[in-house]
């Protein structure tokens, strides 16, 4: 009688060892180990002198001024200095006024905000100093609080260089162009005309705009969400970004969504229609390197 021996199955052949280096090879590693290690070790110790000093070295100033009441327009000037700009609606506001907190140099003047008025409207301009080496200590927040009245009635227009706009209140109109940051919109406004070279054009919540929205973004993404009556006309354009609008329902709308690159996508989920006159709202998008899509808000 056979016995019932199983034979085990040989286990699979072991992969091939990598070939062996070379001195040389050897060596070269064994450097590019020792110059990663000496970056990431020089670089900490730098980062954390380079703190310490600024820490040492820097202090908060603060200014205010007040606003006419009767105002119409207003121009906002940061310049270089890299700021966060806040346009605010407060109900509790007796009158308006510009409160500028800026983190700079123990030596330095500080905090400096100048406001002049003439025929045209009102001016603020934030004054101090701008350097290129730690910029971060020169950072600071200029807010603009007015009565929710005033704010329905004017129309502001903002100019930076550095820094973000976050426009939080309602306002007649509000035209922002900005070189480096990004801008957040919440509120509303009859007309909304942004240009920014280096940052997002986002809405934080939806926004309802009365008759036209414009934004454009050398660098950066375009996401508007509507709220309401649509604008009458939306133009979009985002040389290298994504453009996301959301309409509200029921349209119809007159759609002209485009991208330059035939690897990138253009979506559109909303009711549509060729006759102008009977669309709710023409909505132009374009994404040169970027992908579009309008959806309907949910």
């Amino acid at each position: 009688m056979t016995s019932g021996v199983i034979t085990p199955t040989p286990p699979p052949p072991a992969p091939a060892a990598p070939p062996p280096l070379s001195p040389s090879g050897r060596n070269t590693v064994r450097v590019l180990l020792i110059v990663a290690a000496s970056v990431v070790l020089i670089g900490t110790v730098a980062s954390l002198g380079v703190t310490a000093f600024g820490l040492s070295a820097m202090r908060v100033t603060k200014d205010t001024q007040p606003l006419p009441a009767a105002m119409r327009s207003l121009a906002i000037d940061t310049g270089r200095l890299p700021t966060l700009i806040r346009i605010v609606a407060d109900r509790k506001a007796a009158e308006p006024r510009v409160d500028l907190r800026q983190v700079d140099k123990r030596q330095s003047p500080g905090a400096a905000l100048v406001v002049t008025n003439d025929p045209t409207g009102t001016r603020v301009s934030a004054r101090g100093q701008s350097s290129t080496f730690m910029n971060w200590h020169h950072g600071g927040q200029l807010t603009v609080t007015l009565p929710p009245e005033l704010a329905r009635r004017l129309s502001v227009t903002v100019q930076q260089e550095d820094g973000a706009l976050m426009a939080q209140a309602d306002l007649d109109q509000l035209i922002a162009r900005t070189e480096d940051g990004s801008v957040l919109l919440s509120g509303s406004a009859r007309r909304i005309e942004i240009d920014s070279r280096d940052g997002s054009v986002i809405t934080r919540d939806p926004i309802s705009v009365g008759e036209s929205f414009t934004a454009t973004a050398t660098d950066g993404d375009i996401t508007a969400d509507f709220k309401d009556a649509p604008p009458r006309t939306v133009d979009v354009t985002s040389r290298d970004g994504d453009v996301k609008i959301a309409l509200p329902a029921p349209g119809p709308y007159l759609v002209n969504a485009s991208t330059g690159d035939e690897d990138r996508t253009t979506v559109v989920r909303v009711p549509q229609t060729s006759d102008r006159d009977a669309a709710a709202a023409v909505i132009t998008a374009r994404a040169v390197d970027g992908d579009v899509t309008i959806d309907q808000l949910q």
